[in-house]
């Protein structure tokens, strides 16, 4: 199951159809199309499946930073209130920058968990 999983993961965050893989999920700057142009498939299959997409955001921006201020900590002089300030900043603009993509990798995940990538709800 991961393979599949993997796969629509990948997808989405490339913001590709999850179900054939070659319609685009995106709509203007930071919006997702309500269903895929090339083969129909919804790319927000239930009410509310935004919050698993922002556990995925959430969850890939809170590594990231705690990686950044170990690493700057680390590596850097600077004080501890300029790395809190940077990294703060670091995680809002990377979680508002990639929250689109992050959606579609939520939406790639579950395809491939829930089947829909055969033929919609």
């Amino acid at each position: 199951m991961l393979g599949p999983m993997a796969r629509g993961a990948w997808d989405g965050l490339r913001l590709r159809c999850p179900a054939c893989r070659r319609g685009a999920m995106a709509r203007g700057p930071l919006g997702l199309a309500e269903r895929c142009p090339v083969c129909g498939a919804p790319f927000e299959p239930e009410e509310g499946d935004f919050v698993g997409a922002m556990l995925v955001a959430y969850s890939v921006t809170a590594v990231l930073v705690v990686a950044g201020i170990f690493i700057t900590a680390a590596l850097t002089p600077l004080s501890a209130r300029a790395q809190w300030l940077l990294w703060l900043t670091f995680g809002a603009l990377f979680l508002i920058g990639t929250y689109r993509n992050m959606k579609g990798a939520w939406v790639g995940i579950l395809y491939a968990m829930t089947g829909l990538r055969r033929g919609g709800r």
